[in-house]
């Protein structure tokens, strides 16, 4: 199903084609605060009653800024008498090459830690605390832990040497991390996150019991992947229906994405669709698949659809097909209308990896944009990406102004926030009905 693009600039393969995203230290660091100055609570720290009124409040604590009604000071507190670094693992607000900048301060003769931020006021963010005690037992062990030994390879591969002893400390830091005891807010596999006052609201995300829920289908590809094909409720299996297909599916069923669907369906947001989530594999073929692979589109294009086919009727309409991912996924979801025109006709990439491949392996960056032109045009394409995401955000505008020069009907949406689920569940949501929206 690979349609043959016929491009001057050949695809990076080998070495050169590095996946790992480029390390860059961010340009524009969350500004700190004086924590004592910025947040209230702290005025009782140290007295019997300031534990108690913080889990009541939950954490972090927000409050305003005098003569600043675009931000708020965002304080993140850890309770320790140990002597210790705690760091504030935010997604993107601080990065391995800049660990430093996340630790926290402990408040003379309390137990009280704390870091305050100035963040914008619609700010969204997952978070960890990691407090390094001396001696301490990791964690985060098992599979987890060697992923993170993986990360940190790559990242070290592609790093400075001025930021090596830095990002040493990061990725120590993120086998000590644990959930906020204290967190107003967590996503399914206990992830803290704070979301300020304006950040988007997310109704969709715990629909009412009520709600009619639709079937759940387990199946595999024939190379062994695991699938999750859901139907919707309230339509016979042989109406034929549009297609969903949505990259590293296990962690967006871990999300509940099909109690979502189900929700939105009833609220009449969506047109009924039949969606399939397709896994991943391990790290190392996830990369692989994932980074502008024909082999791993070619089976999406094939396999996908005739495993929905086998438990309900779907349309062969491009038009009517959605590919959805995020990271690599994202990078994935553009790339398979690229290749595969004839069966994916709509894209939803949220922090799309654009940049890839990395120069650091000595190929020419942002691939992919540099063949969009010499593709056929899409029925529509959702572009989401956070602007904390620095090294994403200017290859995913440019992707942007690429696609629309090629008569492409693009939406495109900035979010405060990082390269996150949490930010991701709630903008899926966005990029659904956008693509839809004339499907009616």
């Amino acid at each position: 199903m690979s349609a043959a693009v016929t491009s001057p600039r050949p695809k990076p393969t080998g070495p050169a084609a590095l996946t790992v995203p480029p390390q860059q230290r961010r340009t524009r660091p969350p500004e700190r605060l004086d924590p004592l100055a910025s947040c209230a609570l702290l005025a009782t720290a140290g007295r019997a009653g300031f534990w108690p009124a913080v889990a009541a409040a939950g954490t972090p604590l927000v409050d305003r800024l005098p003569g600043d009604d675009r931000h708020r000071a965002v304080t993140f507190l850890w309770r320790g008498d140990e002597p210790a670094d705690v760091l504030v693992l935010a997604n993107k607000l601080t990065d391995a090459a800049g660990a430093d900048k996340c630790r926290m301060e402990r408040l003379p003769g309390t137990d009280v830690w704390a870091l305050t931020y100035r963040l914008p006021h619609d700010w969204r963010g997952s978070y960890a605390l990691a407090p390094l005690v001396p001696g301490a037992a990791p964690i985060v062990t098992g599979a987890d832990a060697e992923l993170v030994e993986l990360r940190r390879g790559r990242a070290l591969a592609v790093a400075t040497p001025a930021d090596r002893a830095c990002m040493h400390r990061w990725f120590d830091a993120l086998v000590h991390a644990r959930p906020d005891p204290y967190a107003r807010e967590r996503l399914p596999d206990a992830t803290t996150v704070a979301s300020l006052p304006d950040a988007p609201p997310q109704p969709w995300n715990d629909p009412p019991a009520d709600v009619p829920a639709g079937a759940v289908v387990h199946g595999a590809l024939p190379d062994g992947r695991a699938c999750r094909v859901h139907h919707p409720a309230g339509v016979a299996r042989t109406d034929p229906l549009p297609l969903l297909v949505v990259l590293d599916g296990g962690g967006w069923a871990e999300l509940g994405l099909p109690r979502t669907l189900d929700a939105l369906r009833a609220a009449d947001r969506l047109p009924p669709l039949r969606t399939v989530g397709v896994a991943a594999g391990g790290p190392a073929a996830r990369t692989r698949d994932l980074s502008c692979d024909d082999d791993f589109v070619a089976a999406l294009a094939a396999d996908v659809p005739a495993l929905v086919a086998a438990s309900g009727a779907i349309t062969a309409d491009p038009a009517r097909t959605i590919v959805a991912g995020q990271s690599l996924g994202g990078l994935t979801a553009v790339f398979a209308t690229l290749v595969a025109p004839r069966r994916f006709g709509c894209a939803l990439a949220q922090s799309g990896s654009f940049w890839w491949p990395n120069p650091a392996g000595g190929a020419e960056p942002e691939w992919l944009t540099g063949v969009v032109a010499h593709g056929s045009r899409t029925s529509g394409v959702h572009l989401q990406v956070g602007t904390d995401e620095e090294v994403l955000l200017g290859p995913t505008r440019r992707m942007r102004d690429a696609l629309r020069a090629r008569g492409d009907a693009v939406t495109y949406r900035e979010y405060s926030g990082g390269h996150d689920r949490a930010c991701w569940r709630g903008g899926l949501v966005d990029g659904l009905v956008a693509l839809t929206a004339g499907w009616r």
